[in-house]
């Protein structure tokens, strides 16, 4: 989960501000009067076997819920390992990225609810939101070792990327509903909102 549990513990322990601190692995983006936090890069397979192992941990093996979460084509947790984990995934439907947003959502919370920090509330990001943040950004954001944190990086450049609206972001920055998902072509990335610190 980008460590975010660490990241909760180490600000309650330091006594940092958690409103000054960007979700792990987003970038802060101001939209007109709203401050979102946007994945800087997709959710990768890592990540999803993230989801993946705590479904079955939760539901147990071959469960509803667990068969339900397995990319298009992908039957087994064993077939998942096998794939470079830092790729993008691909192969998922909406209504999956969907749940893996609320459980992204429901883990940060529980982690929050006992440091007394905000809620974090993850999507994936709307059309709107998409091309605003390529027009603050660009397209094709390189990372270089000194600039890491203050990139979103392949908008554009990876894979094709999946909205809230169910539309899919090509390379060439335009939208399209007719792009077939799931696809190999096609996968997401969340964005957050923050809730201000508790008093």
């Amino acid at each position: 989960m980008r460590n975010f549990a660490l990241l909760i513990l180490l600000i309650v322990a330091l006594g940092i501000d958690a409103v000054a601190i960007n979700p792990p692995g987003t970038k802060k983006v101001k939209i007109d009067n709203t401050t979102i936090y946007v994945d800087q890069e997709e959710i990768n397979v890592a990540d999803w076997l993230e989801y993946i192992r705590y479904l079955e941990h939760q539901y147990g093996k071959g469960s509803d819920e667990l068969n339900a979460a397995f990319p298009d084509g992908i039957t087994s947790k064993e077939m998942m390992v096998k794939m470079k984990l830092t790729n993008p995934i691909t192969g998922i439907t909406l209504e999956q990225a969907l749940k893996y947003c609320q459980w992204r959502t429901d883990v940060v919370n529980s982690v929050n609810e006992e440091t007394g920090l905000g809620n974090v509330k993850y999507t994936l990001p709307t059309e709107a939101q998409y091309a605003q943040v390529i027009k603050l950004f660009g397209a094709y954001e390189i990372l270089s070792a000194r600039n890491k944190t203050e990139r979103i990086i392949g908008l554009q450049s990876n894979v094709f990327e999946m909205t809230a609206e169910g539309s899919v972001l090509k390379n060439n920055g335009a939208f399209s509903r007719d792009e077939k998902i799931p696809s190999e072509n096609v996968g997401f990335r969340c964005i957050a909102t923050v809730e201000k610190q508790r008093r």
